[in-house]
């Protein structure tokens, strides 16, 4: 693993742990309120507890090293657990294999692994690793797992943590409706020549299906919103300038969301839209857990499904709602038999897949089953 630069915080206990950045928030406020919970992560920086206990060890560590089996992070990790002394862990980083290793020696620990993404088969996880509790978006999951040779202790379908907070409270902002939705692939920070070939099949594809929406939405005269996937403010300008030249001056509702007091926009934007249209989103198929109309359009790009190692997905899929072929025609016969179903018809057609892919309980989101079951733990430990 790499190692960003040190990070002197404070030591502290907590009852739970919140491991990585990932979702932190999320999951920080499913945690009941009388509940101490402590962050940390490893992403960025080092973070070094300022305890003498913590130092002598983790110095000890270092200048014996050679003599430990395990990595000198996974050893860090071990110390630094010893001293926070977690009833629970939680963690976004679903598949981190130093934490998976840490915590099956730790089975006091309730550890619980989030999904808070789409897996593939191309290196959505470590071969062979073991997880304590995942908590996964459905029942798909346990394909790429098989598929992998990862072994889950509890696997318990569970849905969108944040799709759960994003249905569950106001929008802090009233987005107008909108005919069509498309969710960005465009990642601005980093050039298309410089990304791995398949990253760049995905960009070229995704920019493909977009030119289609604006060409469909200016021939039928609809009105068109873009949910950016970039969340610092300083690449959404870049993001919504690649859109604007694609669109050639159709007009665009450009819709940002960031990593604080926004971060739930583009959810809010997604609801107040009539068709999603998105190439093999993570937000494209939480449109489709909440029966919005979605149109998948990585499919029209020959081996593309197979090479990103999402087939487990896909292969759920009913054809209504995936494109056969590169071609604007058949985009647009798409479109419009997807536009055409009444509400009753389409769920009669997804439901099912719907519910395997993403099991998201509206009366019962996933943060409230989360709640419930810390609260448990706690109580009987």
């Amino acid at each position: 693993m790499k190692i960003g630069r040190f990070n002197l915080i404070k030591a502290f206990q907590c009852e739970v742990l919140i491991f990585d950045e990932i979702c932190a928030t999320w999951l920080a406020k499913s945690v009941p309120n009388n509940v101490t919970v402590g962050k940390i992560s490893t992403r960025f920086t080092f973070p070094i507890l300022l305890s003498l206990k913590f130092i002598t060890k983790l110095l000890w560590c270092v200048l014996t090293f050679p003599k430990h089996r395990q990595s000198l992070y996974l050893n860090y990790l071990y110390i630094l657990v010893g001293i926070v002394e977690p009833k629970i862990i939680l963690t976004g980083a679903d598949n981190d294999r130093s934490l998976a290793t840490l915590t099956n020696a730790h089975p006091n620990i309730l550890t619980i692994f989030v999904q808070t993404a789409l897996r593939d088969t191309k290196g959505g996880f470590p071969a062979g690793i073991r997880i304590p509790n995942y908590f996964a978006f459905g029942q798909s999951e346990k394909l790429i797992f098989a598929s992998l040779k990862v072994n889950a202790d509890l696997y318990r379908p569970f849905g969108s943590i944040k799709l759960g907070y994003a249905v569950s409270e106001p929008t802090r902002v009233k987005f107008a409706y909108r005919d069509i939705c498309f969710i960005s692939n465009h990642r601005p920070e980093v050039p298309i020549t410089k990304r791995r070939p398949l990253e760049q099949t995905i960009e070229v594809t995704s920019d493909r299906l977009f030119q289609y929406t604006c060409e469909y939405a200016k021939k039928h005269g609809l009105t068109l919103r873009v949910l950016a996937k970039s969340r610092e403010p300083n690449w959404h300008e870049r993001e919504r300038k690649h859109y604007e030249r694609l669109s050639r001056n159709f007009p665009i509702q450009f819709v940002v969301a960031d990593k604080f007091a926004r971060e739930l926009d583009t959810y809010h934007g997604l609801f107040s839209s009539e068709t999603i249209v998105n190439c093999a989103s993570t937000l494209g198929f939480e449109a489709l857990a909440i029966k919005k109309k979605v149109l998948f359009g990585a499919p029209m790009t020959p081996g593309l499904i197979s090479q990103w190692g999402i087939s487990c997905y896909f292969d759920q899929l009913p054809k209504t709602l995936m494109l056969g072929k590169d071609d604007f025609f058949h985009f647009e016969e798409k479109m419009n038999q997807l536009r055409r179903l009444s509400t009753t018809e389409y769920l009669l057609q997804v439901s099912d897949c719907a519910s395997r892919l993403i099991t998201q309980d509206l009366h019962k989101p996933p943060h409230l089953q989360l709640r419930e079951v810390i609260r448990k733990h706690l109580n009987s430990s």
